[in-house]
C-alpha cells in the first residue's frame, strides 16, 4: 500500500504464534489457508491470509497485535466470515488472519439490565438455543437471514440487520459496550464499562465516547473480544401479515403510514421487511424456474409486498396491532394508493407464517442456486428515498442482464431503509465478475450524490467515491486510525485507509 511497507510473515513469525496459542492453533499450511478464501456475500475481492492464528484468550490477542506491530505484519480478524463482519474477506497484504472462533463464550446474562456479553466466536445458533434453554423470556437479536453459523459479534460491530432491526434499529443500536485489544497493546473497554467494576449498562459512559471508532470499522481499528449486547423480550403470540402491491411507491408509503404509529403499533413490528417477485424467482436454480412473471402471478405472489413480523405481549394485543395495520392498509388502499386494486391482503400459508417465524433461519441461504453466486450491495437510504432507489437499480440491473431482485427493510420503525439488490451471477465466470463491478460502479456514481450511503463500503469502488465526498470526515478517520493503530497494520486497504 502507498507509504507503507508490510513485512510477509516467516517460519520466526509462526514460531512466535505457536508459542502463544500452540502448535494446533497456528498453521501456514496451504490447504488450510486456501479454505479460508472465500467470496463475501458482501465482497468480490479476496486473498489467501500467509499464516492463521486462532487465539483463545484476551492476553493471546494482545500478544499477537503487539508483535505484529512491531514487525509490521498486517492483521485481519474474523469472527465466522460468514455475515462479512470484522474484516471479511481478507484484502492484500493478505498477512495474519485472525481466526477468533476459539473465544465462543457466552460470559454473563443480565436480565434486569437486559444484556448479554459474549465473545466474538458465539454463533447465531448457539445463543439462541442457550437462551431457549436458560432465558426462554428472552432473545438475543441474532442476526436476520444468515445462517445458524454466523456470529451475532460479526453482524453487531457492522451494524447489521438483526431480528428486531425494524423496531430497534440498525444492531449497532443494541450494543451496550466493547472491549477492543489495539495494536498499541491497550485493552479498551467503551461506554460505562471503561470504569473498573461498573456494568455495561450505558453506551455513552465516560464523557466524549469512543465507542463508535469501532463500529463498522471492518476490523481496520483494532480486535474486539467482548461486546456487551442487548436482549429484548421474547413473547409468544407472534404472526407475519404481508400487504401486496404492483409497484415499490405503493410498498414504501403504506409501510411509512403504519410506522409512523408507533406507540403500540409499529413498535410491536420486530422484522418489517418486502421486496419483489424476483426474490422468490432467483431462489431456485436458473433453468429450473420461469423467467417471466405471469407464471408466478398465477402462483399468487404479488409484484412488491411488504412481511410485518409482529410480536405481542398477549394474543389480544397481537389482534389489535394486526386490526389497525389491517386498518390503515385498507384506508390507504381506497384514499391515497397509485394503484388501489392491485393493494390486497397477501393471505400467507401457515407454513410460510412457521418458517418465517422460526429462528435462526436460513433466508440469505438459497439465492446461490440460481447462478452459483450472489453478491449482496447494501445501501442505506431514509425511507421515503427506497422506492426511487429500487427503480433506479433495478433498470441498471437489467441493463448488465441481470436479475431486478430488490430486498427492502425497514429500520427503526422506517426512519430509514437498507435496500439490498441481490446480485445473482455465474461465480464460475470471470467475465461476470466484471459485470458485477460495472453494475456497481454506475450505481455508486448516482446514489451517493444523493446522499445514500453504503452498508458496508467496497474497498475499491465504494469508499473511494464516498471519501472523494467528505473529505475532511476521511482526514480524521486516518488520524482515529493512527490513534489506535499507528503502524497501519489492521486490516489494510479497508474503508480506503492505506
Amino acid at each position: 500500500m502507498v507509504g507503507h511497507a508490510y513485512t510477509k510473515p516467516d517460519e520466526n513469525d509462526l514460531e512466535f504464534f505457536e508459542s502463544v496459542v500452540g502448535r494446533d492453533n497456528a498453521s501456514a499450511n496451504e490447504a488450510i489457508m486456501q479454505s479460508y478464501l472465500s467470496k463475501s456475500v458482501m465482497g468480490l475481492e479476496s486473498d489467501v491470509p500467509d499464516i492463521v492464528v486462532k487465539p483463545k484468550y484476551v492476553e493471546e490477542v494482545r500478544k499477537i497485535l503487539v508483535h505484529c506491530s512491531a514487525r509490521k505484519i498486517a492483521v485481519s480478524p474474523i469472527s465466522a466470515g460468514l455475515s462479512g463482519g470484522f474484516a471479511c474477506p481478507l484484502i492484500k497484504p493478505a498477512g495474519v488472519l485472525l481466526d477468533m472462533q476459539r473465544m465462543n463464550r457466552i460470559l454473563e446474562v443480565d436480565e434486569d439490565n437486559r444484556y448479554v456479553v459474549i465473545e466474538p466466536g458465539v454463533t447465531a445458533g448457539e445463543i439462541w438455543a442457550y437462551f431457549s434453554k436458560y432465558h426462554p423470556d428472552w432473545a438475543p437479536p441474532i442476526a436476520d437471514g444468515a445462517p445458524p453459523a454466523a456470529t451475532i459479534m460479526g453482524d453487531a460491530i457492522e451494524r447489521g440487520f438483526s431480528l428486531v432491526t425494524s423496531s430497534f434499529g440498525p444492531q449497532g443500536e443494541m450494543v451496550q459496550g466493547l472491549e477492543v485489544v489495539v495494536p498499541r497493546g491497550d485493552i479498551i473497554r467503551t461506554g460505562t464499562w471503561g470504569l473498573n467494576g461498573a456494568k455495561p449498562f450505558y453506551r455513552w459512559g465516560l464523557g466524549p465516547e469512543i465507542f463508535s471508532c469501532f463500529m463498522g470499522s471492518q476490523g481496520t481499528m483494532g480486535v474486539v473480544t467482548k461486546a456487551a449486547i442487548k436482549i429484548v423480550p421474547h413473547p409468544h403470540a407472534k404472526t407475519i401479515i404481508a400487504w401486496a402491491m404492483d409497484n415499490p411507491e405503493d410498498m414504501q408509503d403504506l409501510t411509512l403510514e403504519v410506522s409512523k404509529k408507533e406507540f403500540g403499533i409499529s413498535h410491536n413490528c420486530v422484522m418489517v421487511q418486502g421486496g419483489n417477485w424476483p426474490l422468490v424467482q432467483t431462489r431456485w436454480p436458473k433453468e429450473k424456474v420461469p423467467a417471466e412473471y405471469e407464471w408466478f402471478k398465477k402462483a399468487g405472489i404479488p409484484e412488491w409486498w411488504m412481511n410485518f413480523e409482529i410480536w405481542a405481549q398477549s394474543d389480544k394485543e397481537l389482534e389489535h396491532v394486526v386490526d389497525t395495520i389491517d386498518g390503515i392498509a385498507k384506508d390507504f388502499k381506497a384514499n391515497r394508493a397509485q394503484s388501489s386494486e392491485s393493494i390486497k391482503r397477501w393471505e400467507l400459508h401457515p407454513a410460510q407464517v412457521k418458517a418465517r417465524l422460526r429462528k435462526p433461519n436460513k433466508i440469505a441461504i438459497p439465492y446461490s442456486l440460481y447462478e452459483a453466486g450472489f453478491l449482496f450491495i447494501t445501501w442505506y437510504t431514509p425511507w421515503k428515498d427506497c422506492a426511487e432507489f429500487a427503480r433506479i437499480y433495478n433498470k441498471i440491473l437489467e441493463k448488465y442482464d441481470f436479475a431486478p431482485v430488490m430486498w427492502i427493510a425497514s429500520i427503526e420503525r422506517a426512519r430509514q431503509a437498507i435496500c439490498m439488490p441481490i446480485v445473482c451471477f455465474d461465480s464460475s465466470k470471470p467475465e461476470d465478475f466484471e459485470r458485477v463491478q460495472e453494475v456497481n460502479r454506475e450505481t455508486t456514481e448516482i446514489m451517493l450524490p444523493k446522499g445514500w450511503v453504503n452498508y458496508r463500503p467496497d474497498p475499491y469502488i465504494h469508499a473511494p467515491k464516498t471519501y472523494s465526498m467528505a473529505g475532511t470526515y476521511y482526514k480524521y478517520l486516518k488520524l482515529v486510525k493512527e490513534m489506535f493503530d499507528p503502524d497501519y497494520i489492521m486490516h489494510p486497504g479497508r474503508l480506503c485507509l492505506p
